[in-house]
């Protein structure tokens, strides 16, 4: 095989009309969901604001004491329009419409709500962002646009769900949804979903969740070894290099595939600047990079986006695409439900059901975001940029504890350089202008059939003629 011949991967994964498969293929499962949660808000009755958690507090403080986001608020709940399916189910149970009432199902969230996987008339339907689901409407019209993409409110969000993750997430208290049970992440529907969205189409051996991953069924039947929600997402391969090998580990031309992950872009030409924004979602490198890496900012004008997309079943630890040093490394804080107006209730042609997922291209310029720029010391593949983005709920992207400190660090291609916590999100690659690739073939966003594994080809650098 040359060097350059597209090599093609096959992958299984379940299908999703919702990229990722975060919110429900059926939007049906999503609105039975929102509604539950309600039924059990109104069920506990009126409480005093003073009860809900103190970030949930800090919230409503700050959008009470300024009139502009007071409105947004309130703006962003009556702009959801009045006809079905957003005004009532036929038993006239109405949506979250009022301000005060979204509070409180954040508070119940943050206090008792771990991601869940459930089934809908016999499909597969998971909600793997509650706070992206109560918000999946009113981020969709023209007030939300503006109220998500306010700094100090994403402050404060970033403080709720810091607190969920705390309260819930990273506790034993979330291990109600990590069971064997109907709906349950270690039910047999569940686990049949990620073991096909792990296994390799043709290899040998069709593994189970067990073969798979680190977990010990027999001395922990009801939890398989876990100890919270997130320790099952963040949960690692029982032989990483047997299932997930590093691609041509010595070759520095081949890149290799930072995250299990489903292709979902790919750009060239891009631009320093660009209308990320806009119906396209052009890369703009310098808003992607944070804005403060002109150095940096100049190799990637003119050069190569690579994105995909992290599914709610995948793998959620990032590997490095190359061997080289690490020269900056930094998580970038920015918004967590924000979505263009291009997928929402003023949209030309309506609102987008898919429009937080849809949004990815955008996201990547505004959402909360891993950076790291790797130095290959290779005359041809030059530095590499990765992107880990956070999306809707997710709101920890960690960078491992290595490449915390003094830079440049060395790295091994495949070497694990961070994690997403609470689920996953999407990524970009980026190279210099004067780097050509040729791509291996699953990595087509437009006919990747699902993810590309973590480690293996990607794509191969050389020189031009």
């Amino acid at each position: 095989m040359t060097a350059t011949k597209a090599i093609a991967i096959r992958h299984r994964q379940g299908h999703s009309s919702r990229t990722g498969g975060w919110l429900p293929s059926d939007p049906r499962v999503h609105i039975q969901w929102t509604r539950e949660l309600i039924k059990e808000l109104r069920a506990q009755g009126s409480r005093p604001a003073s009860d809900r958690a103190k970030s949930i507090q800090a919230l409503d403080l700050l959008v009470k004491s300024n009139a502009r986001l007071r409105m947004l608020a309130a703006a962003m709940l009556d702009e959801v329009p009045h006809k079905e399916p957003y005004l009532t189910d036929p038993t006239g149970t109405r949506e979250i419409w009022d301000y005060e009432e979204l509070l409180d199902a954040m508070d119940l969230i943050v206090k008792s709500k771990a991601p869940q996987w459930s089934l809908a008339e016999s499909k597969g339907g998971l909600i793997g962002f509650p706070f992206n689901a109560i918000l999946d409407w009113p981020m969709s019209t023209a007030s939300g646009y503006a109220f998500f993409l306010e700094p100090e409110v994403n402050e404060k969000l970033k403080a709720i769900l810091n607190t969920w993750r705390d309260n819930i997430l990273m506790t034993a208290k979330s291990l109600y949804v990590v069971t064997t049970g109907r709906d349950g992440w270690l039910s047999e529907a569940a686990l049949e979903a990620i073991e096909d969205t792990t296994n390799i189409e043709g290899a040998q051996q069709h593994l189970t969740f067990q073969q798979l991953f680190q977990c010990d069924p027999e001395k922990d039947p009801a939890h398989w070894g876990f100890t919270s929600w997130d320790d099952f997402f963040v949960r690692r391969f029982r032989n990483m290099d047997a299932v997930r090998p590093v691609f041509a580990p010595a070759d520095p031309k081949w890149i290799v595939n930072s995250c299990e992950s489903k292709p979902f872009a790919r750009q060239m030409k891009i631009k320093e600047y660009d209308s990320f924004w806009l119906k396209g979602q052009p890369y703009s490198v310098a808003e992607m990079l944070g804005g403060d890496v002109p150095e940096y900012t100049a190799k990637f004008v003119g050069g190569t986006v690579y994105q995909a997309f992290l599914s709610a079943t995948s793998y959620h630890r990032w590997n490095s695409p190359v061997s080289g040093d690490v020269v900056y490394a930094r998580v970038i804080d920015g918004t967590y439900f924000s979505e263009p107006t291009i997928t929402g209730f003023g949209s030309l042609y309506g609102r987008d059901t898919a429009g937080p997922d849809r949004a990815q291209g955008y996201i990547c310029h505004v959402a909360t975001r891993a950076v790291l720029i790797i130095d290959t010391k290779d005359p041809i593949v030059g530095l590499v940029a990765a992107v880990y983005v956070g999306m809707a709920d997710v709101s920890t992207c960690e960078i491992s504890e290595k490449f915390r400190g003094a830079l440049p660090i060395a790295v091994e291609k495949g070497e694990e350089v961070g994690m997403f916590h609470h689920g996953g999100s999407t990524h970009c690659l980026l190279f210099e202008k004067s780097v050509k690739l040729a791509w291996v073939s699953e990595s087509s966003p437009e006919i990747a059939e699902g993810n590309l594994p973590v480690r293996s080809a990607l794509a191969y650098a050389y020189a031009s003629d």
